[in-house]
């Protein structure tokens, strides 16, 4: 692939995300403080994540179109049940991947989202969670919380994105959060957009994205586990499946 082209292609799409984000996020922040003061906090902030997932499935769908196809692959699920989600973590565009997801969802991230301008300041007030910020009892309290009123987990356990190397090892904080809300657990693997950026540049190579999310774990196949074993068996499973994947891609 030409330098040049990439370089074309990812000025482009960069200039359109600005403008996208200008036009459509206070469009959808409009329509849900609209009907705030018609529904219950905990509906307006259903609401507010869904816009957020709105916003991140336009930008994978249909802005990114010309860059990246994008193929969503899921295994029959009750779409109501809160669940977490374990995922590979693969590039920085990761985590607009998530707003292929129909349920609603809180993402566990590090520092940096947080610090990215507009973003940063819809994922604070979306409620998602900042790892490195937070004691493990209260993640736990705000993980179960989020789960017992129906809002599913998305998390990213290797703590930095791999760039498509072998995946690195996970943390075990989810896994013991998991252990006590007795909640499905869904692997998620993530392949195809290592270049789309690659660690360290803007750059947008064309790719095909394959998300594909996996048979759920159900909290009685592993509630005997400990969260060390627990932690290696869905990374097992996510790295067998990338693997697969990757030698189909």
């Amino acid at each position: 692939m030409k330098r040049g082209y990439v370089i074309l292609l990812s000025v482009l799409f960069y200039l359109v995300l600005a403008l996208y984000t200008g036009v459509v996020i206070p469009l959808l922040a409009l329509g849900v403080a609209v009907g705030a003061p018609f529904v219950s906090h905990q509906e307006n902030m259903r609401r507010f994540r869904r816009m957020i997932a709105v916003y991140g499935y336009g930008v994978v769908k249909i802005l990114a179109r010309p860059i990246a196809h994008v193929v969503y692959e899921a295994a029959p699920r009750t779409i109501e049940n809160a669940k977490i989600f374990i995922s590979n973590h693969v590039a920085s565009s990761d985590p607009f991947l998530i707003g292929l997801l129909p349920e609603p969802t809180v993402q566990v991230v590090n520092i940096w989202p947080f610090k990215l301008p507009v973003w940063g300041v819809f994922a604070r007030w979306a409620g998602y969670l900042n790892i490195r910020a937070m004691e493990h009892d209260a993640f736990q309290f705000a993980v179960m919380r989020l789960l017992s009123e129906g809002t599913s987990i998305v998390a990213f356990p290797e703590g930095t994105r791999g760039g498509g190397a072998a995946m690195g090892p996970f943390h075990g904080a989810l896994f013991r959060v998991a252990l006590a809300a007795r909640v499905p657990i869904m692997p998620m693997c993530i392949t195809g957009n290592a270049h789309t950026p690659a660690r360290g540049t803007l750059l947008l190579e064309p790719a095909t994205v394959r998300v594909r999310c996996l048979s759920a774990l159900p909290w009685a196949s592993y509630r005997d586990m400990t969260p060390f074993h627990l932690k290696n068996h869905v990374h097992e499973i996510i790295s067998k499946e990338v693997d697969r994947m990757g030698k189909l891609s």
